[in-house]
């Protein structure tokens, strides 16, 4: 009951923006489960959309309207400061927590609310297979409306990853990537696709 209580307490103070914490973080063992993105279109999470890249990566459901919006908003910000930046390329992450009603049309709504561009995928999967992603990534929750508000960002190819707890700033974000990534001088010119 205490622990209850106490991570209720501090899952309010992290969504409040009141406690907030970076941490590195262990380097997670993917699962390679199949993920379908907001397009209908079916990938392997760690060897289509992980292995060898950098990623951020942060957990939601569509029908939140506490914390997911604003990491949602949050992450379409950092894709906005991705591409005017000339920038290292960031595969963004939203992995649903709630495979059972997040489907790709549902996904596809928040995808469009929040300009989505290429490069940022909105995943969901079938309940086993999220229930193991969600564990391998230290983000599982009871309840879906208790998941944590975390980014995670890590850099597949060093095996550097990092946790921040907390709605971040966009700026957060960007350090998070450049930690991972060794330093900020890994900024490159951009280049036509």
């Amino acid at each position: 009951m205490i622990s209850s209580l106490f991570r209720l307490g501090f899952a309010f103070l992290i969504m409040s923006g009141g406690l907030s914490a970076v941490a590195e973080a262990a380097t997670p063992v993917i699962p390679d489960v199949q993920v379908i993105d907001q397009d209908g279109v079916s990938y392997r999470l760690y060897s289509d959309l992980i292995k060898g890249k950098t990623v951020a990566i942060t957990f939601l459901y569509t029908s939140c309207k506490t914390s997911c919006p604003a990491m949602t908003g949050l992450f379409g910000a950092v894709q906005h400061k991705l591409q005017g930046d000339a920038h290292l390329p960031v595969t963004l992450l939203s992995i649903s927590v709630d495979p059972v009603t997040d489907r790709p049309a549902q996904l596809k709504a928040v995808a469009n609310k929040f300009g989505a561009k290429p490069g940022w995928y909105f995943v969901t999967g079938s309940s086993p297979d999220v229930t193991r992603v969600l564990a391998a990534f230290d983000a599982k929750s009871p309840q879906r409306s208790d998941h944590p508000s975390v980014i995670l960002v890590g850099n597949d190819a060093t095996g550097q990853w990092a946790r921040y707890f907390g709605l971040a700033s966009v700026l957060t974000v960007m350090e998070l990537i450049d930690s991972v990534n060794g330093s900020s001088s890994l900024r490159v010119p951009s280049t036509p696709d």
